[in-house]
C-alpha cells in the first residue's frame, strides 16, 4: 500500500507538469546535494508502470525524492544507470536533464 502511494504520487507530481512549469527548474542530482537537498525517499518502477510514464522508456525507473525546506526535485534514472551511477560514462550523477526542481 506504502509503495503504491508514493508510486500514485510520484506519477500525480511528473504528469501534472507541463514544460513551462519546468522551464529553468532543473538541476542534477550533484548539484541539488551541493546546494544542501537532501534525499528522502527512493522508489523503483517496474517497466510497465516506467512505460505508463513514458512509453520510450525500456528499462524500469528509479525515483529520487530531495528536500530543501519547502522545495521539492525528483530526479529520476533509469535503473541501469543507478546501479552505476558512480562509474557510469555518461555520468548522470551530473546531468541535469535528470531533476526537476519546484
Amino acid at each position: 500500500m506504502r509503495a503504491s502511494a508514493r508510486l500514485l504520487f510520484a506519477i500525480a507530481f511528473i504528469g501534472g507538469m507541463d514544460n513551462a512549469a519546468l522551464a529553468g527548474s532543473r538541476a542534477s542530482l550533484a548539484d541539488l546535494l551541493g546546494q544542501g537537498y537532501e534525499v528522502k525517499a527512493t522508489s523503483t518502477l517496474s517497466l510497465t508502470d516506467s512505460k505508463a510514464l513514458n512509453e520510450a522508456n525500456i528499462t524500469p525507473t528509479v525515483l529520487v525524492t530531495l528536500q530543501k525546506g519547502p522545495s521539492i526535485a525528483v530526479c529520476t534514472f533509469g535503473a541501469p544507470f543507478w546501479e552505476l551511477i558512480g562509474t557510469a560514462k555518461n555520468d548522470p550523477l551530473h546531468s541535469p536533464e535528470r531533476c526537476d526542481v519546484t
